[in-house]
This record gives C-alpha cells, sequence and structure tokens, in this order.
C-alpha cells in the first residue's frame, strides 16, 4: 500500500511539474507571420459604430470609449496571432460581459491587434507585444483622426493590457479644446499608476484625477493548478456591478461640463453638404439648345 501511495505522489508531482511545457509543446508554433491590421476597414476592429455619432456639435455633448481590449488567453500556438483570429474577439467578448456592461449605451471604439500567444515567453512574447503596442497606437491614431468629430474621449484599459497604454498616450493631443474633452483614463484594480499621470497630462477641469481606478480585474482559471495550462493562463475578467454606474456618471459628468463650459466647435461642412439640394442654372454651349451641366456628374 505503501508503494503505490509513493507511486500515486511521484506520478502527481511530475505530472504538475510537467504538464505546462508538455501542453506547450504539443501546441507548436504558429507557421505565419500576419499583417498588421487596416484601420480603415471595419473588419480591423473588435468595436466601432456602423454610422458616426452625433458630432461634438451636437447638444448633449456625445462622448466615446476608447478601450484596449486583453490580448487573448485562450490555448493558442506560440507567437504572434492574427488581428482577426476569432479568440481575440471571444477573448474581447469575454471581458466586456465581466464588466456586466451589455446593457450600456456606451459609444465603444476598440481597434483588434495582432496578439502575443498565451504560450509565448521571453523575447518571443517581447516582440508579439510590440507589434501589438503598435498596432493599437495605429487605430487610436485612425479613430483621433477619422471617427472622433469632436466628441468627448474616455480611454478604458483591460487588465493585461497596460504595456499598450502608452503609445497611445503619446498621440493624445496638446490643444486646450481636445483637454477639455479628454475624460483621463480607466484603469484595472491591479494596475499601477506609475508614471501614468506625465504621460497623461492634462484632462478636463470636470475632474480632480485624470485617472479613475476601478474594480476591473482579471483572475485565471483556478483549474490550472491540476490541468494543462500556458504561462499566461485563460483569464476571467469581472467588475462590481455598479461598474457601469462609475462609467455613466464619469461620462456624464464630461458631458454636462461641455455643454455647459466649453465653445461648441462648427460642424464641418462635408457632414451636411451631401444633404443639400443646389440648383445649378443651365450650361449651354454657343449656339445649342442642350443643358451640359450634368455632363461630369451632379
Amino acid at each position: 500500500m505503501r508503494r503505490i501511495l509513493i507511486a500515486v505522489v511521484i506520478i502527481l508531482v511530475a505530472w504538475i511539474a510537467l504538464k505546462n511545457t508538455a501542453y506547450s509543446s504539443f501546441l507548436g508554433e504558429a507557421d505565419s507571420s500576419p499583417d498588421a491590421p487596416d484601420y480603415y476597414y471595419s473588419e480591423a476592429w473588435l468595436d466601432r459604430p456602423e454610422t458616426p455619432p452625433p458630432g461634438g456639435w451636437e447638444t448633449p455633448w456625445g462622448v466615446d470609449v476608447f478601450v484596449i481590449a486583453p490580448p487573448v488567453s485562450d490555448p493558442a500556438p506560440k507567437g504572434l496571432l492574427a488581428a482577426d483570429t476569432p479568440s481575440l474577439t471571444d477573448e474581447y467578448q469575454r471581458f466586456m460581459s465581466g464588466l456586466q456592461s451589455q446593457d450600456a449605451n456606451w459609444t465603444v471604439y476598440a481597434p483588434a491587434f495582432r496578439s502575443p500567444s498565451p504560450a509565448s515567453t521571453g523575447a518571443t512574447r517581447k516582440a508579439s507585444l510590440a507589434a501589438a503596442m503598435d498596432d493599437v497606437s495605429l487605430g487610436f491614431k485612425r479613430y483621433l483622426s477619422a471617427d472622433n468629430r469632436d466628441r468627448g474621449l474616455l480611454i478604458l484599459v483591460a487588465p493585461g493590457s497596460e504595456a499598450m497604454l502608452e503609445p497611445v498616450l503619446s498621440q493624445l493631443r496638446s490643444t486646450d479644446s481636445f483637454r477639455q474633452r479628454f475624460a483621463g483614463i480607466i484603469l484595472p484594480a491591479t494596475a499601477t499608476a506609475d508614471g501614468v499621470d506625465e504621460i497623461t497630462g492634462s484632462c478636463s477641469p470636470a475632474f480632480d484625477s485624470c485617472i479613475l481606478r476601478t474594480s476591473m480585474e482579471a483572475k485565471p482559471n483556478v483549474l490550472r493548478y491540476v490541468l494543462p495550462s500556458l504561462p499566461r493562463p485563460k483569464m476571467n475578467y469581472t467588475a462590481d456591478e455598479d461598474f457601469p454606474a462609475e462609467v455613466d456618471a464619469r461620462m456624464q459628468a464630461l458631458s454636462s461640463w461641455l455643454d455647459e463650459n466649453a465653445a461648441k466647435p462648427a460642424e464641418p461642412f462635408d457632414t451636411w453638404a451631401a444633404d443639400e439640394v443646389v440648383d445649378v442654372a443651365p450650361i449651354r454651349r454657343p449656339n445649342q439648345e442642350e443643358d451640359i451641366s450634368g455632363e461630369r456628374g451632379n
């Protein structure tokens, strides 16, 4: 009986020691280097409105939530995962569901990105993370240039995505009008804010602090101790039930402050020109009756 018990203990110790290495080897390595996403296309976004929301020239002043989504934690081969991998979409949806935001009326922009594999470690994961940072930075640049439309902005950082925040913050505009529209950053409960204030700069006078620390967090599956796992185990995302209300309150505070204190931007010409009907006087060649005003398009 004693020998059997010793054998069982040895087997358990060996299983715990080797299960993760064996599992990682079984998954193998990615055999391709995926291209960076093109954020002109809707397929390159995990979340983006189908139609442009009202611009900052409307009342009430709208506020966007730019989400830096979590990297993939579902099992995957070592290497760099493509931005359109279903695992990244699943991770993002699991994250948003954990925030209990299904019923929230937020205007969300969340760029997809090439994600580090949860099986990657060391230099491989570092290089993959650098690619993810580049992608999210380009996604934010596209958002600012094409999608912001003078609306307010709140940045939400998912647990595990803190490294991707700095390249986003480096692109924040320094103009007074933009800073008045900036509602700051929502950080996970466990994130360190060292140096973030300096990089972030100022935000709207509506707030005492540009950083809102919340109950948002990620917890690995407890079964990872007995089941095969990877260097980055599968994450479950949670937040207190009042988390959506905290975000809503932040957005409402910014919107109200802007409506009461900020100068309304002028509506760009191209937002309404297409809806205007312009009558054009007939254009005729000399000595002819034919109207040629529409020959090159209306």
